[in-house]
């Protein structure tokens, strides 16, 4: 008798509900099905991604904010080796990662900080070769969300390949989920992996 199988990833960012599918299905037989609760839009998208790049059939059905990703067993089992590299965006090696971790560039006037951070990113944009990573986090997000001056120049900059990465856990603490106007919402091992990989490191 075939077995189904359930993974509750809810509350569980990437790289982990990878890695529980990644387990789950090495133990599985084929013919048996499998089912993934998954709470976060990035991670089910990465998730879906992985699945389809390992000779799956995935069916993806969404209700309220929380996805069901369903699959059946093949009959070979795919190769499933670096989850992980699933959730992490381009490397950083060799390059410059620019960290906006405030609303404002430096410290003293408040106004004048969002001044220069705002001719900053206009001038940043400008530079050869452009950084390979902009991080935003804590009060940074702010730089990224609807309405901000510091929009454009973001979106000129991820218009020329740079990876713009926002903080997911700052995002859901200032309660600006559907506000983000440019970048990826992305979490705390992208962010690690991009510092980590960097070769000089721009902190506004």
């Amino acid at each position: 008798m075939m077995k189904d199988h359930t993974i509750d990833a809810r509350g569980l960012r990437c790289p982990q509900p990878l890695m529980l599918t990644k387990k789950a299905l090495e133990g599985m037989a084929e013919g048996e099905r499998l089912q993934v609760l998954i709470d976060n839009e990035l991670s089910c998208e990465n998730l879906m991604r992985f699945l389809k790049d390992h000779g799956t059939t995935p069916e993806l059905s969404s209700t309220n904010g929380e996805h069901t990703i369903t699959l059946t067993k093949a009959a070979v089992t795919p190769v499933l080796a670096d989850a992980a590299a699933y959730c992490s965006p381009p490397s950083s090696a060799g390059g410059t990662v620019v960290v906006i971790h405030n609303q404002g560039m430096g410290s003293g006037s408040e106004e004048l900080g969002k001044i220069l951070l705002q001719a900053c990113l206009n001038t940043l944009k400008d530079i050869a070769p452009p950084p390979a990573a902009i991080l935003c986090y804590n009060a940074g997000v702010f730089a990224a969300a609807e309405g901000a001056p510091t929009v454009p120049a973001l979106e000129e900059l991820a218009r020329q390949g740079v990876s713009l990465l926002i903080c997911g856990t700052c995002v859901d603490y200032f309660d600006l989920k559907n506000k983000i106007a440019v970048g990826t919402i992305s979490n705390m091992y992208d962010i690690l992996q991009q510092l980590s990989s960097a070769n000089r490191i721009i902190t506004l």
